[in-house]
Order: structure tokens, then sequence, then C-alpha cells
């Protein structure tokens, strides 16, 4: 299985059961959104900027597809997309402004499809599958039956009700993992700890104000388990004033193949 995080490193545990992007986009440009719809339609995504190794990473065969985001300032990442379709690899064109010549000569120079960074989640999502269904690099019904939620590099096996970070087992109680698999389940939305609570429960309903001091409780307990500094949490984030996120982290060479105990 593949840990991958957003704007981290990559590494190679076994064999992928879900479908991997690569995203190359300078850092000033806004791609949260574009990175949460492909984490909805089931895609661990790997961000990188075009000025750090990027093309060979892109050239490497490693990733389902790449997502190279072209500025309408500059042909040169047409070129790009050239040199990769070229080589065989699964590429879309990201425009910040998907202008007609642009979309046609991006196109031209071999993109597979062409979508705005703004783009509805669902039109990003289905868009990636057409282009992946077509090339035969994508089983859509194997990944859906997988069992796995993958979140940059935590991965959540619902089959055997277990949570992995960077290939490492995560130690969670029946409840904590319940959490993590409703927050993983909606990864990328704000969600608030009742909302939560209820999800998870079925014997009792919590009311907003109480529902905040007990999650209080299973954030610090799971932050003890699966962040690496509990004090600087990359997994369970919280969003002042509104709630709580689950986020993709990112991968420490150092921790890579250890346990993660209670």
């Amino acid at each position: 299985m593949w840990g991958l995080g957003l704007r981290g490193n990559l590494t190679t545990f076994a064999e992928p059961s879900f479908a991997s992007c690569l995203l190359v986009a300078p850092p000033d440009v806004e791609t949260l959104g574009f990175v949460r719809a492909l984490h909805s339609g089931g895609f661990a995504v790997l961000e990188r900027d075009p000025e750090h190794g990027a093309l060979q990473l892109a050239s490497s065969r490693e990733f389902n597809i790449v997502a190279w985001y072209v500025d309408s300032r500059s042909t040169s990442q047409l070129v790009t997309i050239a040199r990769l379709s070229s080589v065989g690899v699964n590429v879309i064109a990201v425009f910040d402004a998907a202008e007609p010549e642009l979309v046609a000569d991006a196109f031209g120079a071999g993109a597979h499809a062409c979508l705005d960074v703004r783009a509805d989640s669902r039109v990003v999502a289905a868009q990636v599958r057409a282009v992946l269904r077509r090339t035969g690099a994508y089983d859509l019904a194997a990944a859906e039956v997988s069992g796995l939620l993958q979140i940059g590099d935590l991965t959540v096996d619902m089959d055997r009700c277990e949570v992995q970070r960077a290939g490492a087992y995560v130690a969670l109680t029946a409840s904590e993992f319940r959490i993590v698999e409703y927050m993983a389940r909606n990864s990328g939305r704000v969600l608030k700890p009742h909302e939560i609570l209820n999800a998870v429960s079925s014997d009792y309903e919590y009311l907003p104000r109480e529902a905040q001091d007990v999650f209080k409780v299973y954030v610090r307990r799971i932050r003890r388990k699966l962040e690496p500094t509990e004090a600087e949490p990359r997994y369970l984030v919280t969003v002042r004033g509104f709630g709580y996120r689950l986020e993709g982290g990112s991968i420490a060479p150092a921790e890579r193949g250890t346990a993660i105990t209670a």
C-alpha cells in the first residue's frame, strides 16, 4: 500500500489498492479544493512544486494520473504535458482560468483531460475516473469494494477495523476507530463534535454543548496515539470556532516501519 502526504514525501509499502495522483502546481496556486475533490473520489494525492523534481517524479510512472497546472502566461507547461503524454503518462491539464484557446492547446499537446482548479468536486472525480477507465489504469468497482479509505498517508481499513499511519499500525479503541472512520469518510470537511459523536453513537444523542467537552477527551486520546507530535497535530486538526477536520499529515522518514502503540 502506498503512503502519500500532501506536499510531503512518497514511500512504497506494497502494491496500491487505490488510485494515486501527483498534483504539480506552484505554491501560490490555491489547490485545496481540488485536492479535496480528489480525496472525495477515493484518490491519494501528493502535491509537488514544479521546480523541485516534479517532472522526474511524474515520468516515473509511479502514479495512476498526473495533474499538471498550466499558467496562461507561459506555454512551457504545454511542452511538459507533451513529454509526459509521449511516455504514456495519464496527464490532466489544470487551469486557473480554462480559456478555450489554452484548453485546445493542452489537448493538442496530449492532455487526456482539462480541468479548472476550482471545478465542482463531482466533476473532478468523474473526469479523472473517466481518463483512468479509458486507459485501463483504474478499476472503479475494485476501489469501491476495497474497504480502504486513504487520506494522505493515513489508511483506514474498514473491513479489519484498523488504522495505519505511514504503514504503521495505530492501536485505537473501538470508539476511537469509529470516530476516525467517520471523519475519514468525510475527509476535508469541518465536522462539529455533536455531529461526529451522534454519527458513531447508537444509544445516546449528544447536545452540542455537552458534545464539545466529551469530544475533547477523545481528541486528546486519539492524538496521543495518532500524531507524531501531540502538540502539533497534522491529522486530527482543530478548526477554531467551527470544529475538527481529518487531514492527511505528512510522512517523516524516521517514523516509517515503526509501530505506534497506545
